[in-house]
């Protein structure tokens, strides 16, 4: 049997753990068959179990400190995982995995979900949060490893699509009345279309609407950010699912990895719509 000349590693929050959903996410990533998945809102570990199992994988759960745990999944040997949950700084949690690659070499995985809120306190708080992981992973950075997720921010010099945000948490918020849309919902798409005006007309740019220290963080670390390494004009949108109005998933990967990043792109199959309010992120490395 030859030996695959690359691996695939998928992010995706399946959200609230993809209850009443799993069917439908368990069809994605067979579609998408990545040899390494990280998971979050993982809070079914027997969902998860399934999941796997499934899918033909391994897994591992790692447990948040308040809610929205995260899992990671693996088609190679699984050498040792590690939870660092960092109490009293991450809300939820780090998951570490360490996989044997099919050539043998060793590769470290970081999965972890950021803290929400798109305001200056919630990026403070999730810049508090990447100096744990960053801490976590410490002197192994020059080491081969990747780490991935939903890290609730925005990239320096992304775009957004306020209408589509503001409809969508408009709907979450709301109860559907008999006659048409709720009068908050059709004040939200209202606002998000005025901000999209003033966005195109250059009244306002997108970094005044919303902080960008959390990756900007991360890239000043050394770390690459993979989608945008290879798509350097495309959106990459990967929020809400069914109308995706902003990136906030990624895979980022440190120097030594960079060359050997093949791909990076949204999973973009008719499944996603449904299953949950994120799309998937797909990268390959060469192996």
């Amino acid at each position: 049997m030859s030996m695959p000349a690359s691996f695939s590693l998928m992010s995706y929050n399946i959200y609230h753990g993809g209850i009443g959903r799993m069917e439908a996410i368990t069809e994605i990533v067979r579609e998408a068959a990545p040899d390494l998945l990280g998971i979050e809102e993982a809070d079914d570990e027997a969902a998860i179990a399934k999941l796997a199992q499934d899918a033909g994988m391994i897994y591992v759960h790692g447990l948040a400190n308040l809610t929205h745990h995260v899992a990671f999944l693996s088609r190679f040997p699984l050498v040792e995982s590690t939870n660092h949950p960092h109490p009293g700084v991450m809300r939820k949690t780090l998951l570490e995995a360490h996989v044997q690659l099919p050539t043998g070499e060793p590769l470290i995985l970081f999965v972890t979900h950021l803290s929400a809120a798109a305001t200056a306190l919630g990026e403070r708080r999730r810049l508090r949060e990447m100096e744990a992981i960053l801490g976590s992973i410490g002197d192994r950075a020059d080491r081969p490893h990747l780490f991935l997720g939903d890290y609730n921010a925005v990239a320096p010099g992304d775009g957004l699509v306020a209408e589509g945000l503001t409809a969508h948490y408009a709907r979450r918020i709301s109860l559907p009345r008999r006659s048409g849309l709720p009068r908050s919902h059709r004040r939200a798409r209202a606002f998000g279309a005025w901000l999209d005006r003033g966005l195109q007309a250059g009244w306002q740019t997108p970094e005044s609407l919303l902080p960008r220290d959390l990756v900007r963080r991360v890239l000043e670390a050394g770390y690459l950010d993979c989608y945008r390494e290879l798509h350097p004009e495309e959106p990459g949108y990967t929020f809400p699912a069914p109308d995706p109005a902003i990136r906030l998933d990624y895979i980022f990967s440190p120097p030594v990895m960079r060359p050997r990043l093949l791909s990076c792109e949204v999973v973009d199959i008719p499944a996603v719509s449904a299953a949950s309010d994120h799309r998937p992120l797909l990268a390959r490395f060469a192996l």
